[in-house]
């Protein structure tokens, strides 16, 4: 058992994978992204993570009461069969490194405050070093990876602490007044905007699941991972208010949502000097530790599913370190892929259209997970109304969000379960 345990992670380095999955680029980038709906975008927050905890008190339940453990596509496997457990498997890996483009961008966006400028030629070579760097260590074995997990989320706790600290004399009060709303939300109803808002404050909580999908590496897992995603979302959502209600309190919305790095433009503003440049080197480490968490857990997904005969055994080859190499090499390819075609789009607002695609891909997913835990109970025929009632409540805001999505950010659901099809029918004579 010890000679096991040296190759696994206990509860504070698994908190730690937890937050930084969730507390990466998404707080840095989010303040701006939502000023565009006026100071009723913070109500739009609240919504989105009162829903995440809600979310993730379902991975909790599913991870004390089943007999495996997971993230959504355990769940859908286990309930609905292999055949949907392939399809919701394929769709939850590729997630954990399509979206990876998102951090990576914010990450130099914040890097730029402190070199300037630089070419689209450099920035994507940057990129490109980053996802090397980060698969490199990963290669290396989960020790090393959840070693650096912890270390970043210290560091990220400065500017986060920084922010609310420093702005609480310069908070005004009329940046939250009705009147700051941005066109074209003015013409929209409360309802509309607060939902809206709500869709792209979910960003800001993806991942909150990561600890149950690197279950096998956890240590007593049927205690750290409940614990861990619940306390770990839960942090997030607190921090990540108090934090955008002081970028809010701060900046305008209408000078807001045309900054890429307002925790960097905060900072420089209140502490003037080099300050900015600080919080963006400092950003810029938060971002990669948070790409790691992502990676790290990409890897191990795509592990277990080989194991499992979903995908091609191939993913499942790990060197000396326990580490699935393949998998890895496979994810940061896949990644450069999207990078490019994000950063050589003549498109402007490719990026931006990407995380709502994103954002809805991954609700998707949690749907699969609340409606797996509905269908658990329900078979069981024993269960706590208290639990029930969270999963009603996670069902109705999953649906909620989706239905008042833009119906092209279903795209890119649509364009990776169709190039799911070629994969399955590989692996078909496995499925039952």
């Amino acid at each position: 058992m010890e000679t096991e345990d040296k190759f696994k992670i206990g509860f504070w380095t698994l908190l730690a994978i937890v937050i930084n999955a969730q507390l990466g680029a998404s707080i840095f980038l989010l303040p701006s992204k939502l000023a565009s709906f006026g100071p009723h975008a913070i109500l739009g927050w609240i919504v989105g993570g009162i829903g995440a905890i809600f979310i993730a008190m379902i991975f909790a339940f599913l991870c004390l009461e089943s007999t495996k453990t997971g993230g959504p596509h355990v769940y859908a496997q286990m309930v609905f069969g292999d055949k949907i457990g392939f399809f919701v498997t394929w769709l939850y890996w590729c997630g954990t490194w399509v979206c990876n483009p998102i951090l990576i961008s914010t990450s130099i966006d914040y890097l730029e405050q402190v070199i300037g400028p630089v070419s689209v030629i450099t920035r994507f070579i940057l990129e490109i070093s980053i996802v090397l760097s980060l698969t490199a260590l990963n290669i290396r074995g989960i020790k090393w990876a959840g070693m650096l997990e912890s270390i970043m989320v210290v560091i990220k706790m400065l500017p986060l602490i920084l922010v609310p600290i420093l702005t609480i004399t310069s908070i005004d009060k009329a940046n939250f007044s009705t009147g700051a709303v941005i066109t074209p939300t003015t013409s929209s109803s409360l309802f509309t905007v607060i939902i809206s808002s709500s869709i792209i404050a979910f960003w800001g909580f993806v991942g909150l699941e990561e600890g149950g999908s690197t279950a096998d590496s956890v240590i007593n897992p049927k205690k750290n991972v409940p614990l861990a995603i619940i306390l770990g979302t839960s942090f997030v959502a607190l921090i990540s208010l108090i934090n955008t209600v002081s970028i809010f309190g701060v900046i305008p919305c209408e000078q807001l949502k045309d900054m890429s790095a307002p925790f960097a433009v905060v900072l420089g503003k209140l502490l003037g000097g080099t300050y900015d440049k600080i919080i963006g080197i400092l950003t810029f480490i938060m971002c990669y530790g948070s790409l790691n968490a992502w990676i790290l857990f990409s890897g191990k997904l795509a592990q277990t599913a080989a194991e499992e005969k979903m995908f091609p055994l191939m993913f499942k080859k790990v060197n000396v370190n326990k580490s699935p190499y393949i998998a890895l090499s496979i994810a940061a390819l896949g990644t450069i892929i999207v990078l490019a075609v994000l950063e050589f789009s003549p498109y402007k607002n490719a990026l931006s259209d990407f995380l709502d695609m994103s954002v809805v891909m991954y609700i998707v997913l949690y749907l699969m997970a609340v409606v797996s835990y509905l269908f658990f109970i329900y078979k069981k025929k024993e269960f706590s109304p208290v639990r029930l009632l969270v999963a009603i409540l996670a069902f109705l805001f999953c649906m909620t969000m989706l239905v008042c999505s833009n119906p092209k950010d279903f795209l890119a659901v649509v364009i990776i379960l169709l190039f799911s099809l070629p994969v399955y029918f590989t692996v078909r004579k496995n499925i039952k």
